[in-house]
């Protein structure tokens, strides 16, 4: 039914259970639909640089399939020069925005993946306004794609006049069978979830512990784990390979270890686990990490792994168990949140393979020590979402009228959201579009709570020195902190030495805590509260110059002795690479970039600014090996292959670089890196 519907051109809402097929069908569709175009651009946005990998190795495979592999282009970060005229583009809406303020690039087809998550607070706001900057010069194919109906209706708001077809279904290609396990005594208690019989056996150990319930109900099949932090993830992970009394004689995991030795550091704990058959994955890993890990689950060779929440965001894991205990949503120096429902059904949703398993277990362990006991209620607790960005004018009006003042805490978690509302309400009225939000049903507000806020913009845009377009480009960061920079940019009489050096350039690493520190004066960054701009930025040029990850690690572990286990080490530098550098600080770099040469191209000063954001949120600034990564690599498998090439050879497709390796010119690569290549190949 969702076939016939797409292939008649129409404008979809897709609802269907994890893993039904729905991505599958519908990406097959935009392949051959683009194939048989005379030429065409799709875009497919997805929540995160997780998922970009999984779901272009998807594309890929699909191009693969029909011998096609030079007709069509698949692209996961902007790039310079022209496209192919069939290409496909599968991105993070922060990706696909910068991609759009280029300008030049309209599409034939919009695909949202995991579309929920535009009720999202940390996501939404800005998958709304890159899905408006879309529709502003494209007429697209409109398909729309989630777990549960409750969103459904939230894209009204956003997609006015367009009579979507919606396809849904409840049914599950794998059922679930959910099991309360109670460890009492010397026994565990398991009993049918909704069913009031039990089944009670030995529990052959001591204790309650999380790894011990696991190892004894899950011995010999597939299991994941979920768990609310890395941390956590870490240590029952080493808690269950302790159980296991030696090593696994498996030559795939043996290979695994070494290549996780050589990437991240020999005392990683992942390192022994993976011997012993037991794994962890969180999304902060390096993606070869995760891509391998995958696979050696779904070949059987990691029988536990212990997951976040990456099993909410459409990662590609399931296994025959799933067990859970007390899922919450920490938050630092605040009271843990409940998981929100979909999340819920995508977690459990991993419980059963499709085409392997006709049911899945998940294992409810210890249920009367939950924080929240509710989600698997039978009772409907369904309500009707809308995006994050009406949301918040409902719920948080105030907090956006600070924002508009520019009197939102710069160093709130949140002020990303805010301040992006605040500019998107700037630039509507800037274009005498402000109906667009305020007009919408979803917006609740009171006749003069929407006169208030409408001065509040109009005073807003009155204080703008910045053009709109050029606030656009920059839309998580607030229009005061932008006027400020660039008015004291404005007054600069020498501007040698604010253009940002290139990475490779001596003193690149100087430059770079100038330009921040005087990003952080103007509030456009503001660090982790841990982590210090000296530090930040060490571990930013290393990234951008694309140092390796196990490089930057070996200092930190050297600079702190042993004052600190490797792998709180290794969590640190992770965390500062995804949360700082990739996010916080490619995005002030963006705004800098921006600011800076609009005022060069004021006042003709004939230099130009590096838009080193994009080298800071992929990780390297060799053409090459940002070519590499545009074709779907990992950055690790990106980093060993342009290694290997001698430096005179170019590569720009997934074609050319099969041709190199059917010559055997990548025949020294490591087995893993190796294994990625293949499954993209194939």
């Amino acid at each position: 039914s969702l076939w016939r519907d797409l292939t008649t051109g129409m404008d979809i809402v897709t609802v269907a259970p994890t893993s039904a097929g729905k991505t599958y069908l519908i990406l097959n569709y935009i392949v051959n639909s683009i194939l048989q175009s005379e030429g065409a651009f799709a875009a497919i946005i997805v929540p995160t640089r997780a998922l970009i990998s999984e779901v272009a190795t998807d594309v890929y495979r699909i191009i693969k399939s029909l011998n096609v592999e030079g007709d069509v282009e698949v692209c996961t970060i902007s790039k310079e020069g022209n496209y192919l005229d069939k290409t496909i583009f599968v991105m993070t809406q922060e990706r696909l925005h910068e991609l759009l303020m280029r300008g030049g690039v309209s599409f034939n087809y919009l695909f949202i993946d995991e579309a929920h998550n535009i009720s999202d607070k940390s996501r939404g706001v800005l998958l709304h306004v890159t899905i408006e900057k879309v529709l502003e010069d494209s007429f697209p194919q409109i398909i729309v794609s989630m777990p549960s109906q409750k969103y459904k209706d939230a894209f009204s708001g956003i997609f006015r006049g367009v009579d979507f077809k919606n396809e849904i279904t409840s049914d599950s290609p794998v059922s679930k069978i959910l099991v309360s396990v109670v460890a009492k005594g010397r026994n565990l208690i398991l009993s049918r979830w909704g069913h009031d019989y039990e089944v009670v056996i030995p529990k052959k150990f001591t204790g309650i512990s999380l790894a011990n319930i696991v190892f004894r109900l899950g011995a010999g099949q597939s299991n994941i784990v979920y768990r609310n932090q890395t941390d956590q993830c870490e240590n029952v992970a080493k808690d269950i390979s302790d159980l296991v009394d030696e090593h696994i004689d498996d030559p795939l995991l043996a290979e695994a270890a070494d290549y996780v030795k050589d990437t991240i550091h020999p005392e990683f704990s992942l390192v022994d686990n993976l011997r012993k058959g037991v794994a962890f994955h969180y999304g902060p890993l390096p993606g070869s990490i995760r891509i391998m890990i995958e696979r050696l689950v779904k070949e059987g060779c990691v029988n536990y792994v212990v997951c976040t929440s990456t099993l909410a965001e459409g990662v590609n894991l399931p296994a025959k168990n799933l067990f859970m205990k007390n899922p919450v949503v920490r938050i630092p120096m605040k009271p843990s949140e409940r998981v929100d429902d979909v999340a819920m059904q995508n977690i459990t949703g991993r419980a059963g393979r499709m085409m392997k398993h006709f049911s899945g277990n998940v294992f409810i362990v210890q249920h009367e020590e939950w924080t929240f006991q509710d989600y698997f209620d039978d009772e409907d607790k369904s309500e009707r979402k809308i995006p994050s960005l009406f949301d918040t004018l409902n719920s948080d009006f105030e907090s956006v009228i600070d924002a508009l003042r520019g009197d939102f805490d710069h160093e709130d978690k949140d002020q990303y959201r805010f301040y992006t509302i605040a500019n998107k309400l700037i630039r509507e009225y800037s274009s005498e579009n402000l109906s667009n939000s305020l007009g919408s049903t979803d917006v609740t507000l009171t006749q003069s709570d929407k006169l208030r806020l409408s001065g509040e913009i109009r005073d807003a845009h009155q204080r703008l020195k910045v053009s709109s377009f050029t606030l656009e480009a920059s839309p998580t960061i607030g229009y005061i902190q932008q006027n400020k920079l660039f008015l004291s940019l404005l007054e600069q009489k020498d501007f040698v030495d604010l253009i940002i050096l290139h990475p490779m350039s001596l003193g690149f690493y100087e430059r770079l805590v100038r330009v921040v520190n005087k990003l952080l004066e103007y509030g456009i960054y503001v660090p982790s509260e841990e982590f210090s701009v000296n530090y930040i930025c060490l571990v930013a040029s290393k990234w951008s110059q694309g140092k390796s990850l196990r490089e930057i690690i070996e200092e930190q572990v050297k600079y702190y002795g042993g004052e600190r286990r490797v792998n709180k080490v290794v969590r640190d530098v992770i965390k500062s690479i995804n949360n700082d550098v990739r996010f916080r600080l490619s995005n002030a770099l963006r705004c800098y970039h921006v600011l800076l040469s609009e005022i060069l191209l004021v006042k003709g000063v004939e230099l130009s600014s590096l838009p080193i954001h994009s080298f800071m949120e992929i990780g390297a600034c060799d053409p090459r090996m940002v070519s590499l990564i545009n074709i779907g690599l990992s950055r690790e498998a990106a980093k060993e292959i342009d290694n290997k090439l001698p430096r005179s050879l170019e590569v720009f497709s997934l074609k050319e670089l099969m041709v190199l390796y059917d010559q055997g010119r990548l025949e020294d690569i490591h087995g893993v890196t190796k294994k990625e290549l293949l499954t993209i190949f194939r």
